[in-house]
């Protein structure tokens, strides 16, 4: 087909169109909403999904986590022994992929300051915590080793006791009195990150140097969990594998006893949630698409009713000469018309709603831009598909036929 030729078809098919603005608008809403729904929902569940990996993200993906079983009631019923420094040392020598080894100590004490107090979630670890977490001081700064190494008594606040406690954000320089013997100077304040994905407070913490909370507090119970920062992801499940080894070594585990620790990664479960979102978005997914089939039949349905009342005008065509071919191709026009419009609007109102949505939850890049190419793309795949068998319907019409309707 020439340009001409198709230069004509579409000025012809907009004159169809146009001749019923109200059925044609009516059809094209048809389509836009099919379209509209299915990138709302894929936007919004690829949303969700980033959102929750995100939670996961924020603490490390590529970290391995020897977690303490001591107290658990979960636990073998042997005795599970603590973490303490012989397996940092042992894992910080052994385990070749591992690039970071922070031990973490914790205990929910009472903290205060300026007559006010609550108990507060103390944590007792290295500096390369904030590194491993990715967890940057908002205002002030963090310990060093120099710090550890003199048992230094300072402190770094999360978001939450910076505000309970003290001036929020202008805390650094304050006192703090934690437990029964601690009174630690205020350093810095973290870089608030919210709640997690169970609804936890992520910035409700008070964390001091490993060291001096040993010294204040004991570690009788050892600490809670080590964690293993690994050179590259491809080596997670080798660190792992070489911790587990290396744990047993230092708890003197014989074969047949089991792990007096537990041996986690958060990939893990970001793994499960993107496997579990994917399902569920594409659920979402297929639900829309029967809103673009409704469209679909939408566009036949009108497209049959244009071929009945334009019987007359099909048999004069081809009559002075129209070939069957550009019949056809004067009603797929319509039909890509009618569609390309409601598969633009569509995406428009998709994309609108899939934002709006995404900043009422506080959502980054909730819209899908892959989902609202694959949208259109469906939505104008539709048009064309059921448009087919009217046209081809109108282009099989004889003229001797079509001329005898009135």
């Amino acid at each position: 087909m020439s340009l001409r030729e198709l230069g004509e078809t579409i000025r012809m098919a907009l004159m169809a169109l146009t001749r019923s603005p109200l059925r044609s608008g009516l059809t094209i809403l048809g389509l836009a909403i099919g379209v509209g729904a299915y990138v709302a929902m894929t936007s919004l569940g690829q949303g969700a999904k980033r959102a929750v990996v995100d939670q996961f993200s924020a603490f490390g993906v590529d970290v391995v986590r020897v977690q303490s079983l001591v107290g658990d009631p979960g636990a073998s019923l042997r005795t599970p022994r603590p973490l303490t420094q012989l397996d940092v040392d042992a894992l910080r020598r052994s385990v070749t992929g591992a690039h970071r080894v922070v031990p973490t100590a914790r205990r929910t004490l009472a903290a205060s300051a300026r007559g006010g107090g609550y108990f507060a979630p103390v944590v007792g670890t290295t500096p390369d915590y904030f590194t491993v977490k990715a967890w940057p001081a908002v205002v002030g700064g963090v310990f060093n080793a120099d710090d550890v190494a003199s048992r230094a008594r300072v402190c770094v606040l999360g978001a939450t006791p910076a505000y309970m406690l003290l001036d929020g954000m202008n805390a650094v320089g304050a006192t703090l009195a934690i437990g029964d013997g601690l009174t630690c100077h205020v350093i810095g304040v973290l870089e608030p990150k919210g709640l997690n994905a169970t609804g936890r407070d992520l910035d409700d913490l008070i964390v001091i140097p490993d060291t001096t909370f040993a010294s204040y507090f004991g570690l009788g119970s050892g600490y809670a969990e080590i964690e293993i920062e690994v050179t590259s992801h491809a080596l997670l499940g080798s660190v792992r594998e070489e911790a587990r080894l290396v744990m047993r070594r230092t708890h003197a585990l014989v074969e047949g006893q089991p792990d007096d620790f537990r041996i986690a990664s958060p990939s893990d479960a970001v793994k499960v949630v993107r496997d579990i979102s994917t399902i569920l978005t594409r659920l979402l997914a297929a639900i829309a698409a029967v809103s673009l089939l409704v469209g679909g039949i939408g566009i036949m349905n009108i497209q049959l009713v244009s071929v009945a009342e334009r019987t007359r005008e099909i048999g004069i065509r081809s009559a002075i000469g129209a070939s069957p071919r550009q019949i056809m191709g004067q009603f797929l026009a319509e039909a890509v018309m009618l569609s390309s419009v409601g598969a633009l609007l569509g995406g428009l109102a998709g994309v609108a709603g899939a934002w709006s949505a995404g900043r009422a939850l506080h959502w980054a890049n909730a819209v899908d831009v892959p989902g609202v190419v694959v949208a259109a793309t469906l939505g104008i795949t539709t048009g064309v598909i059921f448009g087919y068998a009217p046209a081809r319907r109108a282009a099989r019409l004889l003229p001797v036929d079509a001329l005898r309707q009135e």
